[in-house]
């Protein structure tokens, strides 16, 4: 899955005087995708698992 880049670009100078010059800051966000096929216990064990904070988990069901 591609790297989604979130840009922001601001000038250095706080009341516009002086040179043009810029500063550039990104925010990266990585997206994964993984694909589980085991028994429902298996998928509980997983999903128990604790993550660092700000990590986003989407636990989908689907039946085959």
């Amino acid at each position: 899955m591609p790297t989604k880049v979130l840009r922001i670009t601001t000038r250095k100078a706080p009341c516009g005087e002086g040179t043009n010059t810029w500063d550039i800051f990104e925010l990266r966000i990585h997206k994964r995708l993984i694909d589980l096929y085991s028994t429902p216990d298996v998928v509980k064990q997983v999903t128990s698992i604790t993550v660092e904070p700000g990590v986003h988990v989407e636990v989908t069901i689907a039946d085959v």
